[in-house]
């Protein structure tokens, strides 16, 4: 009889105990989810998916062949001019048509997003299509170096930034939970115009010259960003403040609050031009977001991925030319970067939304970084080191810029992502010059010796990634294990 007792007494304990840890479980799940998600107010509301949704995601895939696409193939043009039209001036100073390039890209952001937020996605992307075909077609007739910095670093580069924050932006309009998934199936548009115009540009400048490849490249750009402008839609979102309550309001951060009443007053002011120019760009460079610490972080971590990522597909052609190879191999590992990338971008986007996107962020730095002193340190000139170095670094890069805008939505809502999103890239513009630059110092010379001094700069970069990358999750939810 004691027995049974001591049985019962011991089956409630394990009873409680295995209650007690569910609800545990229970409670870090809910936890883990209001970390991911709790900067929307209506996290259900999102369509994740549907007919309208996927149309706006193929849109995105599309145009980014081209956005990304030629962000993606600088080397590819970067090799070219320097070693024809401008072979006369130092490496340093064409490497500024490149570095400006991205910079400007970047720059316009902090204006482009908050035109996105304004007007939606049609109006940036038929001014981007515009201008990015222009500047690729002026690009073609450049000569000197003052007529690529502006038809190349300035036109084509503010095109490519005004459709940047229409095509990421309208994803998270309609993906919260899938988020990653639809940034990294989008973004890899950019891979797909990164793998093909390198070795179609390589092709045409040997059949037909620069001048006809880069004609053909910028009515390939307009045809992509035409189907975007058909395709790609924000979903209306409209919040009037009296159809709120007051608990809700209540509950809104400042930030959110400062929005709401700017676009009131938006609405007030929009017969006076003047008037709304003024708080559009009052809107647009309201820096309040440096406030918090989490976006100060953030924006450093993705600053210092970014520049590995743009500084070795710049340079790795030229890397691989100055070490003995011939051209068709030097831009063929710009080639297998980007091909490498596109499966692997599809799975970091799956691993994102499951184990969270800060996470997988901090793994694919390691791995980059290892990739970087184990395998192209010691690769110098050898074919089949460097053909691997490719295939690794494209794997463990591939979740760059798919997460960049994933991982921002983790500390905004989707009412203000154009405007977070562009700042983001606003001060990654100058962060990114200055990187680019002190790359083009670190190969100044051009030697072999420059050339592996450079590998050892990416290196130092990719572990000051990591410790950023851990760091910025730390301010977000500190040392415990979510899924963020």
């Amino acid at each position: 009889m004691s027995q049974t007792i001591a049985l019962q007494s011991l089956d409630e304990q394990n009873d409680n105990v295995l209650t007690f840890r569910l609800k545990a479980v229970i409670e870090d799940v809910q936890e883990s989810t209001k970390l991911m998600y709790g900067s929307e107010k209506n996290p259900d509301g999102f369509p994740d998916g549907g007919l309208k949704a996927n149309i706006v995601l193929l849109g995105s895939f599309i145009g980014l062949i081209a956005d990304f696409g030629l962000a993606n193939s600088l080397g590819a043009i970067e090799s070219y001019v320097s070693t024809h039209q401008l072979s006369h001036i130092k490496q340093t100073d064409v490497s500024w048509v490149f570095s400006l390039h991205l910079g400007v890209m970047y720059f316009g952001g902090v204006f482009f997003g908050e035109l996105f937020d304004k007007f939606g996605a049609r109006i940036p992307l038929t001014i981007g299509m515009i201008a990015t075909t222009v500047g690729l077609l002026l690009t073609a007739q450049s000569t000197k170096l003052v007529h690529f910095i502006f038809s190349f670093s300035i036109l084509t580069a503010i095109g490519t930034s005004l459709a940047m924050a229409p095509l990421i932006g309208a994803l998270s309009h309609w993906f919260l939970k899938k988020r990653a998934l639809a940034c990294s199936i989008g973004t890899i548009g950019g891979l797909v115009g990164g793998t093909v115009f390198p070795v179609m540009l390589q092709n045409l400048y040997d059949k037909v010259g620069f001048i006809w490849g880069i004609r053909i490249l910028a009515l390939i750009c307009m045809f992509c960003m035409s189907v975007s402008i058909a395709l790609v839609r924000e979903r209306d979102q409209k919040h009037n403040a009296s159809e709120i309550s007051s608990p809700e309001v209540e509950s809104l951060t400042n930030q959110e609050t400062e929005n709401l009443s700017y676009h009131e007053n938006e609405v007030s002011s929009r017969k006076n031009p003047f008037t709304s120019l003024v708080m559009f760009l009052k809107g647009a460079l309201d820096f309040s977001v440096l406030k918090d610490s989490r976006f100060i972080c953030l924006t450093l971590a993705i600053w210092l991925a970014e520049v590995i990522s743009m500084t070795t597909l710049t340079y790795l052609s030229s890397y691989a030319l100055s070490n003995g190879l011939e051209n068709s191999q030097a831009y063929l590992l710009i080639t297998i970067v980007n091909v490498c990338g596109i499966p692997s971008r599809f799975i970091s986007g799956l691993f994102a939304d499951h184990y969270g996107r800060f996470n997988v962020m901090i793994v694919t730095s390691v791995m980059t970084t290892v990739v970087i002193f184990a395998v192209w340190l010691p690769a110098k000139g050898n074919l089949n080191i460097l053909y691997a170095f490719a295939v690794l670094f494209g794997i463990s890069t591939s979740a760059v810029i798919s997460l960049i805008p994933a991982c921002t939505g983790q500390i905004c809502s989707v009412d203000n992502f154009g405007k977070v999103y562009g700042t983001v890239y606003f001060f990654l513009a100058f962060l990114t010059i200055l990187g680019m630059y002190i790359a083009s110092l670190v190969i100044s010379g051009g030697s072999t010796t420059n050339y592996r001094n450079f590998v050892l700069y990416e290196g130092g970069l990719g572990a000051a990634s990591i410790v950023l990358w851990i760091y910025a999750r730390y301010t977000a939810v500190g040392w415990k294990w979510y899924k963020f």
